[in-house]
């Protein structure tokens, strides 16, 4: 029987390891991920991403996920990324996802407590985890004007922790989504501060980004679950680009995806070593 998300991240913040989440779009980039995972012998956690379940829904992306299940070596979970609607966390729940997002971090402090706890409560008797936000993740346009503005308070975690009950929680310590001009700076130093204060498994945004070295100092700091997107579907993209320009006329939609697979699951295994 498969573990429960919630339990497994608490294993593994004490145990000092950590869960990778992947941004997937599609059946293809699923199949990817899934012999990726195999490959290294890892569970994973597949992120649907607000437009994909704007465009499927969370039930097509529940039964996408569900085909996979006979082919993986240990569990998948799925995921909700970054939702910023009560309502559609609640959807999600229902059609059976293991883990949602709600993203209350451009809102007031009260504000996100009050979003975050009302999806807690919302799961909790259907099982499935909530992760929350605090401070905030660079990129995708948010605009921060200096640190004050994206580095997550010590306090408010406390509070949004204690007072909602997510079962993990994002913080911003510098990371930022997608590729960036300049390497992230991490604030290890707050990151101590916040592992110190609460108990929670802690979330790493931006997993494109930061080197392998920083990824593998965070996990001991009670990081125990990282999120990677951009690097997933940049690979998928540039790589169908090419493939189809070899013969754009006869160019099959399955031909083509089983030769771009390989370099999708490729990527993805070495965003899996970086976390062993």
């Amino acid at each position: 029987m498969t573990m429960k998300l919630a339990q497994l991240l608490k294993n593994y913040r004490a145990q000092q390891r950590c869960l990778a989440g992947f941004n997937v779009n599609d059946i293809y980039d699923i199949n990817a991920v899934v012999s990726a995972a195999n490959q290294i012998d890892l569970p994973v956690m597949l992120m649907t991403y607000g437009p994909v379940v704007e465009l499927n829904s969370t039930l097509i992306c529940r039964k996408m996920v569900d085909g996979f299940m006979p082919k993986a070596n240990n569990p998948l979970y799925l995921h909700l990324d970054h939702s910023t609607s009560v309502d559609l966390c609640k959807q999600a729940i229902d059609d059976g996802y293991d883990s949602v997002m709600i993203d209350g971090s451009q809102q007031s402090l009260k504000e996100n407590i009050a979003m975050t706890k009302e999806v807690v409560n919302y799961a909790r008797s259907a099982g499935v985890a909530v992760e929350a936000e605090i401070g905030k993740i660079m990129g995708r346009d948010v605009q921060v004007n200096s640190e004050d503005d994206y580095l997550a308070s010590v306090a408010d975690v406390v509070a949004l922790y204690e007072e909602a009950g997510p079962d993990s929680v994002a913080v911003g310590i510098g990371t930022a989504h997608g590729f960036t001009p300049t390497t992230p700076k991490i604030h290890f130093d707050r990151l101590a501060e916040i592992a110190q204060a609460v108990p929670a498994p802690l979330v790493l945004h931006g997993g494109t980004g930061i080197p392998d070295a920083d990824i593998q100092k965070s996990i001991p700091m009670g990081i125990a679950k990282i999120n990677i997107g951009t690097i997933v579907h940049s690979t998928y993209m540039r790589a169908m680009h090419a493939e189809i320009g070899k013969d754009v006329a006869s160019a099959y939609p399955p031909f083509v995806a089983q030769n771009i697979i390989p370099e999708i699951a490729e990527v993805v295994c070495s965003r899996l070593r970086a976390i062993t």
